[in-house]
């Protein structure tokens, strides 16, 4: 049986095509497809929705390099109206730290009372586990680092201040970032300073230490004393450097009270250009406005608290994150809201028997030039 003879039947490839050939020879008017209308409303809307994509992306990519981005807003300001101004007070490793680390070293709260004079310093534990915004559960200090690499709102320090303003449910209205480096040269533009070591402790790591006493300190030996702790006993702990860096800031400020206000502006204002990580959102005006209000404040007029009544380290589980962190005995932080929220209707020092009491270190010797300890 033949095979039928398909060539003389009229189909769209044989009008097109007849001879087979591949040329393209059009033997009549074939009219172009059009598409539905459901087919143009999606075709649109894709459209649309693809334009919108890359509007919403440019923008974002103009925020994230843009100057007002990058700022921490400052609200000093609004401190002054309330009588009470929160500066978060932290440092990182930098350049001079072996791994460049950006996570925050350690983190006080400064508080102060304009008319009134008074002051407190609140250690924020640098392992307390917390909620960051947008990045779910971790060390307090990864705050600025995810800050900085994630492209938040005023970058790690405006991470960092808005996470610790969540815990304490206070605003954070400026803040002081200085670096490894930069600290070590500001103590030293400052002709050292003097701390009364209450305990005397040794570093088995760094093998070197500090006696109970006076102490003269550079720079390179107040980061020593600011940052020890392969200690055995009470310094050993994170609780106990906490109370030794605020022993570093009474030093700097009573440093300070001894010199003349063009002196002390000068140097606050050169302090800011020690290092390139050093950072503060406080104008020179605002600086200005600071020191004349507290330079003359009276030791017992700043109180000076450690968290380690209120919380308690554990060990963390998870993945890349093992180790210990801190959380708070009762879980919450309604205990940790309480103390800021009264922080200037008492004077007591929030602490432990054990750790560093600020009331009971004998007055310095006359001379502010003893040698430093070994």
């Amino acid at each position: 049986m033949s095979s039928p003879d398909l060539s003389s039947r009229p189909t769209r490839y044989t009008r097109l095509n007849p001879d087979g050939s591949g040329r393209f020879v059009r033997t009549e008017s074939v009219p172009a497809p059009k598409a539905t209308r459901g087919q143009s409303a999606i075709e649109w809307t894709m459209f649309g929705v693809s334009g919108l994509v890359v509007a919403l992306a440019l923008v974002s990519l103009y925020a994230a390099f843009s100057p007002s981005h990058r700022m921490v807003p400052n609200r000093v300001a609004e401190g002054w109206k309330q009588d009470r101004m929160n500066i978060l007070l932290f440092g990182i490793g930098g350049e001079s730290h072996p791994q460049h680390d950006d996570l925050a070293d350690s983190i006080l709260l400064v508080s102060l009372k304009p008319s009134t004079k008074q002051a407190a310093i609140v250690s924020v534990p640098r392992d307390l586990w917390v909620h960051i915004k947008g990045y779910g559960t971790h060390r307090l200090n990864y705050a600025h680092k995810v800050g900085d690499q994630g492209g938040y709102p005023g970058e790690g320090p405006g991470l960092l201040s808005d996470t610790v303003a969540g815990v304490f449910n206070q605003p954070v209205h400026a803040y002081i970032r200085i670096d490894f480096a930069a600290f070590v040269k500001l103590i030293d533009n400052l002709g050292g300073i003097d701390v009364y070591c209450q305990h005397g402790f040794y570093d088995y790591l760094f093998r070197r230490g500090f006696p109970q006493g006076w102490q003269h300190l550079d720079g390179r030996r107040a980061l020593e004393y600011a940052r020890f702790r392969y200690v055995i006993g009470p310094e050993g702990d994170n609780y106990s450097r906490e109370l030794r860096q605020q022993q570093i800031i009474n030093a700097i400020r009573e440093k300070l009270q001894r010199m003349g206000p063009a002196q002390t502006i000068s140097l606050l204002r050169a302090a800011t250009t020690l290092s390139s990580a050093t950072k503060t959102n406080l104008t020179t005006a605002q600086m200005v406005s600071l020191y004349r209000t507290f330079h003359e404040i009276k030791p017992d007029e700043i109180r000076h608290i450690s968290l380690k009544p209120l919380t308690e380290p554990f060990e963390a589980t998870r993945l890349g994150e093992a180790g210990e962190a801190v959380r708070t005995r009762r879980g919450g932080f309604e205990d940790l809201q309480r103390v800021e929220s009264s922080i200037f209707s008492s004077k007591r020092q929030i602490s432990t028997d054990d750790q560093i009491q600020f009331a009971t270190a004998p007055p310095p010797p006359r001379s502010h030039a003893m040698p430093a300890g070994q």
